[in-house]
C-alpha cells in the first residue's frame, strides 16, 4: 500500500482534499470492496450503503447526501453533508488499473477549510479500511 494526502486552498475559496491509495488487487476486486455493504460503511458512515445514481443516503452518525455517478471500475462520484447544518460538498473517487495493482484517488471539493483536517483523517481511515477488506 502507498498512500498520499494533500489540502489543497487558499485563504479566498473552499478547500479540497485529495488521498490517493495504491492497492494490490485488481480494480474488479477494489470495486466489489468499494461498493459492498463495509466499503460504502467506511466512505459514507455506518449504517449508509450506495445506491442508485440519484438516491439519497444516510448514515447513522448523521452524514448524507446524494449518489451522483456509479460507472463501475472507474468511478464513484457522491454528495456530502456532516450534517444538516453544512452546505454539501462533492466526493469523487477514480481508480485507475497499474500494473499489478489499482490506484485510488479521492477527490472531495468545496470542503470548508476549518474541516480539511477531519476529512484528510476520515479519508485516509476509510481507504484503510477498504484496504483491509480485501486481505
Amino acid at each position: 500500500m502507498s498512500e498520499q494526502s494533500e489540502l489543497i486552498a487558499d485563504d479566498s475559496s473552499p478547500a479540497a482534499v485529495v488521498v490517493s491509495w495504491v492497492m494490490a488487487c485488481a480494480p474488479k476486486r477494489v470495486w466489489q470492496q468499494l461498493i459492498s455493504k463495509a466499503g460504502a460503511q467506511a466512505l459514507l458512515g455506518p449504517g449508509a450503503t450506495f445506491g442508485e445514481k440519484g438516491q439519497t443516503w444516510a448514515s447513522d452518525d448523521g452524514h448524507s447526501g446524494v449518489v451522483r455517478t456509479l460507472h463501475p471500475l472507474e468511478e464513484i462520484r457522491f454528495s456530502f453533508r456532516k450534517d444538516l447544518e453544512t452546505t454539501p460538498s462533492m466526493v469523487q473517487i477514480l481508480l485507475a488499473p497499474t500494473d499489478d495493482s489499482t490506484e485510488l484517488t479521492l477527490t472531495h471539493t468545496n470542503v470548508d477549510p476549518a474541516d480539511e483536517a477531519w476529512f484528510e483523517q476520515r479519508w485516509n481511515d476509510a481507504m484503510a479500511s477498504i484496504e483491509a477488506g480485501l486481505a
